[in-house]
């Protein structure tokens, strides 16, 4: 039997042990069931916490959609608004640029119309010249006469053309003689380009009868002697030749950087050649920079060196003073140290020579010599 007391009166029941499994039994299975009840509120209260807190993220972050949805309205409804004037102010613009554009094309036009009347003006003035340059009586009259012409026609254009340009006669004379003209333009300080030019006339007339060719030799000596990057020959001669009457003939590939022409295309070559170095002058300018900078370096490099060349003059020089004193100095120690030997020496002497002091008195050295002590007694006696 099983005694179990009762927990609220404290009366002892007796039971047998089946009743007593059975009872515990329930007992444990209400408990169980507690529990169980007990972790399904639990896990409820947690599903609802969670729930609550997903439904708050979820209704935060729709609010936030909204709202940026809202912005995203109202900055599109702005922009409308906007775009609206800058159509309208895109389209005033253009119209403006429109019109600019226009006017820039009437004084573009109005210009090359003018440059044009202008041009056909200085051929026909060019054309008169040349009618008028051909006629001459005398080979001296022929080259004067076509120097002129070509003179005449270069400064009736170059305050248009060439505003910056230098173009006169060649009369620097030097051993290699003198070319007849000299072209240089510049641009921005620098030389764009630089030519020789030699005028030959001849008229039909004249017994001796000249070859372009036979003045490409003295050319070339001009240019170069004159620092020209180009020649040119301006010659009438060989007046049937079908290669020289095409105008401008290149014969760089007898001399470098020359032409032969006819008169009628001096302008004509004088505008090529400008043209190509025109064209270049980007590059003819940045090799000057580079020159300039290296020229700027070597200068600097030259200073250094210069400079590092005296210091090492400098410190060669004090390093032989340097070397001499120190040579100085060990003779000077060599002199002291014999110095010092010879005193030590002259010291002992000088001490032996103390010491010898006591035998100089007259009892000790007259002692043994009977006459010497007699005459040391006789003078004591005197005195």
């Amino acid at each position: 039997m099983a005694e179990i007391k009762c927990p609220k009166c404290g009366e002892i029941i007796k039971i047998s042990k089946d009743d007593y499994n059975a009872l515990l039994s329930d007992i444990e299975k209400e408990e169980i069931n507690n529990r169980v009840d007990e972790r399904v509120k639990n896990i409820e209260k947690q599903y609802e916490a969670e729930y609550k807190l997903k439904a708050n993220e979820t209704e935060s972050k729709q609010k936030a959609q909204i709202g940026e949805l809202n912005n995203q309205i109202a900055l599109l409804k702005e922009q409308i608004k906007n775009a609206d004037g800058k159509v309208e102010m895109a389209v005033i613009k253009a119209e403006s640029s429109l019109k600019d554009e226009l006017s820039k094309k009437n004084e573009e036009i109005i210009k090359l119309k003018g440059d044009f009347e202008f041009q056909l003006k200085a051929k026909d003035e060019e054309i008169k010249r040349w009618k008028e340059f051909q006629v001459g009586d005398s080979t001296k009259d022929l080259g004067e006469s076509l120097e002129k012409y070509c003179k005449d026609s270069f400064d009736e254009i170059r305050a248009v053309a060439y505003p910056n340009a230098y173009f006169d006669k060649d009369n620097d004379v030097d051993e290699e003689g003198k070319g007849d003209f000299i072209f240089k333009d510049y641009k921005e300080g620098i030389e764009l380009v630089s030519i020789m030019f030699e005028m030959k006339n001849q008229k039909d007339t004249t017994k001796t009868k000249h070859k372009n060719e036979d003045f490409f030799a003295k050319l070339d000596k001009n240019r170069k002697t004159k620092g020209c990057e180009y020649a040119v020959l301006v010659s009438t001669l060989e007046e049937d030749s079908k290669l020289y009457n095409r105008g401008i003939v290149d014969v760089s590939h007898i001399y470098p950087k020359m032409y032969v022409i006819r008169p009628q295309f001096f302008l004509t070559i004088i505008s090529l050649i400008s043209t190509m170095a025109r064209n270049s002058f980007a590059d003819k300018k940045k090799l000057i920079e580079y020159q300039q900078e290296n020229l700027d370096i070597t200068n600097f490099e030259n200073n250094v060196r210069s400079i590092a060349d005296k210091i090492t003059s400098d410190y060669e020089k004090a390093e032989a003073i340097y070397s001499e004193v120190d040579k100085m100095c060990d003779d000077i120690i060599k002199k002291v140290e014999n110095f010092r030997k010879q005193f030590k020496s002259a010291t002992n002497w000088v001490e032996k020579a103390k010491k010898q002091l006591p035998d100089l008195e007259v009892r000790k050295l007259t002692r043994g010599n009977a006459t010497m002590k007699a005459k040391f007694e006789e003078l004591k006696d005197k005195e």
